[in-house]
């Protein structure tokens, strides 16, 4: 991707973060990137994302990112390891540059497209960064200059010891796999860290049961519409992972289920499977 952009071009920076709105801190950063390139367009995608939640962040940027211009510069700044020993990225892939701290939130973008990593070198932005804002002192001057045009050579070394915390799914054999909750939405809908590829890749098997207790839900549903009120499913979200929902309810409630817990997934081979509702 060229960091160059014609005159005529808006300019974009998305933000997201764990800030709030009633600190000034998002203010703080809208200011430098304003005061460097008054044309910026700046957009609050969510400074709602849990303190220091770096999971949430890295799912909800994984939900949003591919969908902005070319060119768009995705800043994310949840670094409860700010002012330590953890680096501070730029990470480029064909149309986009990301930028924030080491630490994983970038880890559903190193799954999602091909990228090149490198190292924020901290000391050419001055002596007067604050050691717990590199959001503003860092982050937001670094992209002010990719879209001025700076190379990211200008100021960043390649790098490659990158934190990820993605893992995929566990295959115990005898058609059972080991499932994560790697999200619990706004709704309460259980994301699994299970795709449709990965279902693709086992022949796209159509008597797909999850345990839940001593019951299961068998089957994939196209839409929460297509069961009952209240009534729980499995189905894929709309970037292709499975999840357990519950028709105008909240699954992770019902189901007592959070962020980290395992499910159970077996696949039968049967031809006319026998749904199970609980």
């Amino acid at each position: 991707m060229s960091n160059t952009q014609s005159k005529k071009s808006p300019l974009y920076v998305t933000l997201l973060s764990d800030f709030g709105t009633e600190d000034g801190y998002v203010g703080a950063m809208k200011g430098v990137l304003l005061k460097g390139l008054p044309d910026l367009q700046v957009l609050d995608v969510s400074h709602s994302i849990k303190a220091f939640g770096i999971k949430q962040a890295a799912f909800s940027l994984m939900n949003y990112a591919f969908y902005f211009p070319p060119g768009t510069v995705h800043m994310v700044v949840v670094d409860p390891g700010v002012g330590t020993r953890r680096e501070g990225l730029v990470v480029q892939s064909s149309e986009y540059f990301f930028i924030g701290p080491n630490n994983g939130v970038f880890s559903y973008i190193y799954q999602s497209t091909k990228y090149q990593a490198y190292r924020i070198r901290e000391k050419q932005f001055g002596k007067k960064v604050s050691p717990t804002f590199h959001g503003r002192d860092i982050f937001a001057p670094a992209a002010v200059r990719l879209l001025k045009g700076d190379v990211v050579s200008d100021f960043c070394d390649p790098f490659q010891k990158l934190v990820s915390f993605y893992e995929s799914y566990e295959d115990l054999g005898d058609d059972e796999y080991r499932l994560k909750v790697i999200h619990v939405d706004h709704f309460g809908n259980l994301i699994l860290n299970f795709t449709m590829k990965d279902w693709e890749s086992l022949g796209s098997p159509q008597d797909v049961r999850i345990q839940i207790n001593h019951s299961f839900l068998v089957g994939i549903m196209k839409t929460f519409g297509d069961v009952p009120v209240d009534q729980l499913l499995m189905t894929w979200d709309s970037r292709g992972f499975l999840q357990i929902a519950q028709n105008c309810g909240n699954a992770a409630q019902s189901l007592s289920k959070k962020e980290g817990d395992h499910i159970q997934l077996k696949i039968f081979h049967l031809s006319h499977p026998k749904r199970t509702d609980i």
